[in-house]
């Protein structure tokens, strides 16, 4: 009865807010300051259980690219943070207030900066429009055991619910769970990541290019877990596609990198 009455108050008090770049309402019962604690909790849980990558030519240039996307994506209240996870699995994530980590098995399907600043853009774009809270809030409003995951910080939750919150802020393959964003978050986040990357000098038409190698290198098989939990890939190529004249004037008004050195 108390989880029930707490929804009901968590509901009364919603606010719709409006996504940056582009514009979508976003329905929020949790506040962007709990999130962005939420997502510094489980970044550090996370890499106190993974082996991250120092030093190398790929971990620097994961930081300069994603230095780079943060200076162009306007979110004063985020604490940037961009580490290289050891992993054969072709992944990446930033979770709320822009702490950010990639796994070593996408760098060969990047291939260049261009590439990879085509997965950061995206999972950036993740943060920005706050989807993780999305999910949260989503739950919360269908399932009164869940209601506390707004206000209750990680440290203090029973590991089902830590599970399920790692999970909404998009750090669920670690934990052994997989919430896919809708697809309509993740169109929302490729469009994103596409302005981001433009804006930070990459060349968007390499966005196209990464889709294609990424989705033929699955083509006969299992596809990687990034792929098979997002929207079919030639779909989300050919909607990069179609983006492309919106974003290229932001490319070229920009200090034009290019596809960035070779991976």
């Amino acid at each position: 009865m108390k989880n029930i009455f707490l929804i009901a108050l968590l509901l009364i008090s919603a606010s719709c807010s409006t996504t940056p770049v582009t514009g979508n309402k976003a329905f929020l019962l949790t506040s962007s300051e709990t999130e962005n604690q939420q997502g510094e909790d489980a970044y550090k849980e996370i890499l106190s259980k993974e082996k991250e990558v120092k030093g190398t030519p790929e971990a620097r240039m994961v930081e300069e690219i994603g230095k780079r996307i943060a200076a162009v994506a306007n979110q004063p209240d985020f604490k940037w943070e961009f580490r290289t996870l050891q992993s054969d699995e072709p992944n990446a994530f930033c979770l709320p207030g822009g702490k950010v980590a990639v796994y070593t098995g996408i760098f060969k399907y990047a291939k260049n900066e261009a590439g990879l600043a085509t997965v950061m853009g995206h999972e950036i774009g993740h943060a920005i429009a706050r989807h993780g809270g999305q999910r949260m809030s989503q739950q919360m409003a269908t399932n009164a055991a869940l209601a506390g995951l707004a206000v209750v910080g990680l440290s203090k939750m029973d590991n089902t619910k830590k599970t399920v919150v790692m999970a909404a802020l998009g750090a669920g393959a670690t934990y052994g769970i997989i919430l896919p964003f809708s697809r309509k978050h993740e169109t929302e986040a490729d469009e994103i990541g596409l302005v981001l990357m433009s804006k930070a000098g990459y060349d968007p038409r390499e966005s196209v290019n990464f889709w294609d190698r990424f989705s033929q290198a699955s083509a006969g098989k299992a596809p990687p877990e990034f792929l098979s939990t997002h929207p079919n890939s030639t779909n989300r190529r050919d909607h990069l596609r179609e983006l492309l004249p919106k974003v290229l004037p932001d490319y070229e008004n920009s200090a034009k990198l290019g596809i960035g050195k070779n991976l």
